[in-house]
């Protein structure tokens, strides 16, 4: 096994290799480098001098997320482009966003759909699940719902949540693809454990009308729980409808109220209309309890 010692010793030789593995060391602060924004910079652009796809591939991207080097679109394409005309499939995937969204550069759907695919077919999992999108939204590509199924599944298969997602989504929709709810339930199931937020709430709802499932509104309030406190609305107003209704659980107005504020904070209709008539109903004592908890959730919450 590679020590810091012995990878500082090759890079200092001049191995691209070791320069580039260094600098990605330093940008993390893993194996036992500590985390050194600019000496990571340092090596990597030793190793991109001398053509190392992923030291490039990894400058494009630090310049492209201003994580740690100063943001500069122009440095991220310049970098990224020349990792991935060299067939580095991280650097084709990253490009490929970046020309579909026209972030740094030119907005160009064809291209970044050639790009990506060459991702894609080299097995890189986001890759893959970005030209499913492609695919079921003919964006850059022919409209072909079948075909973004099949993308998505390869990424699925690498266990990339948000093709979980979608791909449960497809199978819930019958979009190309039959219409199987016991399979979208597992797939949905795959990324709500990894956390995904609209995952989380999909399978709650399938918990909640026994769709694809054994109903177990208990479930599915659980979910709901795990997806609202990621901030997803729809999870908020239905964990609020569950607690106003006593469904899945004790029935509780003031956990209501706060789950429908934080869906009516993000301008969920339904959410101001039953805040407001809740609101109405509630003590006083039940409004302090419920603002005493909404700080709480927030202070749960990421990002808050």
């Amino acid at each position: 096994m590679d020590t810091l010692e012995s990878i500082l010793e090759a890079a200092g030789r001049g191995d691209a290799v070791a320069q580039a593995k260094l600098g990605a060391m330093y940008a993390d602060g893993t194996g036992g480098a500590a985390k050194d924004d600019a000496t990571a910079i340092e090596w990597l652009r030793k190793a991109a001098a001398q053509d190392d796809t992923s030291a490039q591939a990894l400058l494009g991207a630090m310049f492209a997320e201003g994580k740690c080097a100063p943001k500069d679109q122009g440095e991220a394409v310049a970098f990224m482009g020349k990792a991935a005309a060299a067939g580095n499939a991280a650097a084709q995937s990253r490009l490929g966003v970046m020309l579909a969204e026209g972030a740094g550069v030119p907005r160009d759907l064809a291209r970044a759909a050639v790009l990506i695919e060459k991702a894609a077919v080299q097995g890189h999992a986001v890759a893959q699940f970005n030209l499913g999108v492609m695919f079921a939204m003919g964006n850059g590509v022919q409209k072909d719902e079948a075909k973004a199924v099949g993308w998505y599944e390869k990424s699925a298969t690498q266990g990339y949540a948000p093709a979980e997602a979608n791909l449960g989504a497809m199978y819930a929709e019958g979009l190309g693809v039959a219409r199987d709810e016991t399979k979208a339930v597992g797939w949905f199931q795959m990324a709500a454990a990894q956390g995904h937020a609209v995952a989380q709430f999909n399978l709650a709802i399938r918990h909640a009308g026994g769709i694809g499932t054994p109903k177990d509104e208990a479930k599915a309030a659980e979910w709901l729980q795990k997806s609202a406190f990621q901030g997803y609305p729809a999870a908020q107003f239905n964990l609020g409808v569950m607690y106003a209704n006593g469904i899945g659980g004790p029935k509780n107005p003031v956990r209501a109220l706060v789950w429908y504020t934080l869906a009516a904070r993000q301008n969920d209709p339904e959410a101001v209309t039953e805040k407001n008539a809740l609101d109405v109903l509630l003590s006083d004592e039940q409004k302090a309890e419920a603002q005493k908890f909404l700080t709480e959730v927030l202070g749960k919450m990421p990002g808050k």
